[in-house]
């Protein structure tokens, strides 16, 4: 891929030492491809403890790290965490899907994440990632931020609900437990605000509240993904696998490109060195 046409320099003084925690190894594979040019690759994991364990050994060495949420032992949240304690000035950047994304954002913002990129969103979306974070400034996709900072349109009725209303109402689908540790509130004011909301919107239950939410015009979180309906493969997954296999083809068509001017020189040189044929 070339980096030019994304709008990033061809030549990079600074290439930040990074670890990718990624579980797909088809992603991991075309994502260090793809990122390559930008960012010195030294090490990955696949799992949440592998991960913590791969930064721990090479510690102050390590700049950044692109992180996914949907991790085995360790999730992204716990890993963030812990980098963020031990090595804070690792910056990290979460590339994940819109589920993972939108129900841990502010869990993963408070453990250290200081950017957000979806894996379908492109090579595009990700070099300005990776660009802004490895600065140590925040970035957020826009995909994410529309559905994490949803506020009323002007063609909404008015509800009087508080920005802090609408935060709890469009995570009603979670438990309240779950909304408190995303919104960093006490479980009884996260209770509190259900009240107002049931009591502002004239409904009689949660459930009914989540349904008048989507009849407004909000997006329920987290954002449930679609899924093909014979694999049970979201389509986020689907996309971020394609771009990893296109990244890995480009690299092998780089290869083949390079070889085919290689034995071009070659035989040019050996035409140059070989003297003409005699005459008769």
């Amino acid at each position: 891929m070339d980096t030019a046409q994304q709008g990033l320099p061809r030549h990079t003084v600074f290439r930040p030492k990074t670890v990718i925690c990624e579980r797909h190894e088809l992603i991991r594979f075309g994502l260090k491809r793809v990122v390559s040019e930008v960012l010195e690759i030294v090490g990955e994991a696949s799992d949440g403890m592998a991960a913590t364990e791969v930064i721990r050994r090479q510690g102050a060495q390590i700049n950044f790290v692109i992180l996914d949420v949907d991790l085995d032992v360790l999730n992204g949240v716990e890993v963030a965490r812990r980098v963020s304690q031990e090595f804070p000035h690792i910056n990290i950047l979460c590339l994940t899907d819109s589920y993972h994304a939108t129900k841990y954002h502010n869990q993963l913002i408070r453990s250290g994440v200081r950017g957000f990129c979806l894996k379908s969103s492109g090579p595009r979306t990700l070099f300005e990632a990776i660009e802004q974070v490895t600065r140590g400034l925040p970035y957020c996709d826009p995909k994410i931020t529309q559905l994490v900072k949803q506020t009323p349109s002007s063609s909404m009725p008015n509800t009087n609900l508080t920005d802090r209303e609408i935060e709890v109402l469009i995570r009603l689908d979670l438990r309240n437990k779950e909304i408190a540790e995303e919104l960093d509130m006490k479980l009884r004011t996260v209770e509190k605000h259900i009240e107002c909301i049931l009591a502002k919107l004239k409904v009689p239950t949660r459930t009914a509240a989540a349904l008048k939410a989507v009849q407004l015009g909000y997006v329920l979180l987290p954002k449930m993904p679609g899924r093909d309906p014979v694999t049970g493969v979201t389509y986020e997954q689907t996309v971020a696998e394609l771009q990893a296999e296109l990244s890995i083809a480009n690299e092998h068509l780089k290869a083949l490109l390079k070889q085919n001017e290689l034995l071009k020189e070659a035989l040019n040189d050996r035409m140059r060195k070989e003297p003409p044929a005699a005459s008769t």
